[in-house]
């Protein structure tokens, strides 16, 4: 049996989501505050890349903000609102801002979670493929919820561990490949430099880092065929630019990764 719901006095099927759908959820945020809030960080021009940009920013944040507390801990709506949409532009600003070659072709989130980095940047270029990765199922199934409502072709989301993914088709074939780390820097690095072209551009939200952190991350990429590629502060984006091919032992399996991290000083 097919529940239903009703929208304008007319009985409706109601699909069966893991999360609330929009037509049984309560709308939180709404497009003026995304453009208030898009204007006070200096990011109104981003609208002109998208016209659809807050409406689509909107149907997404409600929807995470209607999520269980696994894909975000933040149910404030301008906290959402800062965390979700201006911190991941904000970024997206100081890499143009500092003048690097970024490619335009495709772009992959690795561990993408709820969406962000990955969702924000590419709804702000609708014309940059993007992929969506994770290995969770819950993830999987809210983020492609997500797309059936904001109608984004260009995106798409695939289950998959990054680890074993790397090894598939979508080895080096990534201009741009993003993620907010939740494991240490090297790792993160580890999951997402083999996907890129030569020439791409890895950018990890990882906040700011120790001195020690900072050595171990240059060894890793070091190790990876990748360089550091500084921005401007504050020191919250881990950013480095692939030099050359990453040998195929990269990424090795998680066990590996997890025992013996990138990073550490041969003796």
């Amino acid at each position: 049996m097919i529940a239903k719901d009703t929208l304008h006095g007319q009985s409706v099927p109601r699909l069966r989501y893991p999360y609330p759908t929009p037509l049984s959820m309560r709308y939180l945020i709404d497009e003026r505050q995304i453009r208030a809030a898009l204007s006070d960080a200096g990011l109104s021009y981003v609208q002109d890349l998208n016209p659809r940009l807050t409406a689509q920013l909107a149907a997404w944040l409600n929807l995470l903000l209607a999520a269980p507390r696994n894909l975000t801990a933040v149910r404030d709506p301008e906290a959402a609102i800062r965390k979700h949409v201006i911190e991941p532009l904000s970024g997206r600003h100081r890499l143009i801002a500092a003048d690097l070659p970024i490619p335009h072709g495709p772009l992959i989130d690795v561990g993408s979670g709820n969406g962000a980095p990955g969702l924000p940047l590419a709804i702000c270029e609708p014309k940059r493929k993007t992929t969506l990765l994770d290995s969770r199922r819950g993830a999987s199934r809210f983020l492609q919820q997500v797309l059936e409502q904001i109608d984004s072709p260009q995106i798409n989301v695939l289950q998959q561990r990054a680890e074993q993914a790397a090894h598939s088709e979508l080895r080096g074939r990534f201009a741009l490949s993003v993620t907010r780390a939740a494991a240490a820097p090297t790792v993160a690095l580890e999951l997402s430099v083999p996907f890129l072209q030569v020439g791409g551009i890895a950018a990890a939200w990882t906040g700011e880092l120790s001195p020690a952190e900072n050595e171990a991350v240059a060894l890793a990429l070091g190790e990876l065929g990748a360089e550091p590629t500084p921005i401007d502060p504050p020191p919250d984006i881990l950013v480095a630019t692939k030099i050359r091919e990453t040998d195929t032992t990269y990424p090795r399996s998680w066990n590996r990764i997890r025992r013996q991290p990138l990073g550490r000083r041969r003796g």
